[in-house]
């Protein structure tokens, strides 16, 4: 049975391929990806899928809902697949504190531009074959996605957002009005 990829090589992968325009990066990432055989293409994104599935924090989700102005599931899972292409050490630092992303973002929202079709788009270039997912899914155990970790809170309280990200509400909330 083929495992996963080793953590090092994967980080490496996605930190070469690293950059700041979102179709550039995928361009560069399917340019990285296209060094390896059909095999190792499944092995990284088994590894690109468990670093989303850990990503699954409610903590994080509220950053992401903070950071793009509302967050659906569709949409966190895109911000995780976004986290995991900004490369191993913004993915670890966020996930030990979600706050940390301002050290990375300049008040935009973020996107994750499809980077974890990637692997399956170069699979299908070099072998021919839309064998992918199959072959992919004896990789991976099929279960549904956990709910996300942590404690739950309210999205849409912005003093409660303050409270955990000031460092992102600097970045993507209004300021608040000094008291008179």
């Amino acid at each position: 049975m083929l495992e996963p990829m080793e953590w090092k090589r994967f980080w490496k992968i996605l930190e070469e391929a690293y950059r700041e325009d979102p179709v550039d990066h995928f361009e560069a990432l399917k340019e990285r990806l296209r060094q390896l055989e059909p095999d190792e293409l499944l092995a990284f994104q088994a590894r690109f899928d468990d670093a989303v599935r850990a990503a699954n924090l409610i903590a994080l989700w509220g950053a992401a809902h903070l950071i793009n102005g509302g967050c659906s599931d569709d949409c966190f899972r895109d911000f995780r697949v976004w986290l995991v292409g900004r490369g191993r050490h913004a993915y670890e630092a966020a996930l030990k504190n979600p706050d940390s992303l301002a050290d990375i973002l300049d008040g935009e929202p973020v996107d994750g531009f499809g980077l974890d079709m990637a692997a399956v788009r170069v699979y299908e270039e070099k072998t021919g074959r839309s064998d992918f997912y199959e072959r992919l899914d004896r990789i991976e155990e099929e279960l549904p996605p956990p709910p996300p970790e942590g404690e739950d809170f309210d999205f849409e309280d912005e003093n409660e957002l303050r409270r955990r990200y000031p460092r992102l509400c600097h970045l993507y909330l209004i300021p608040e009005e000094p008291e008179s």
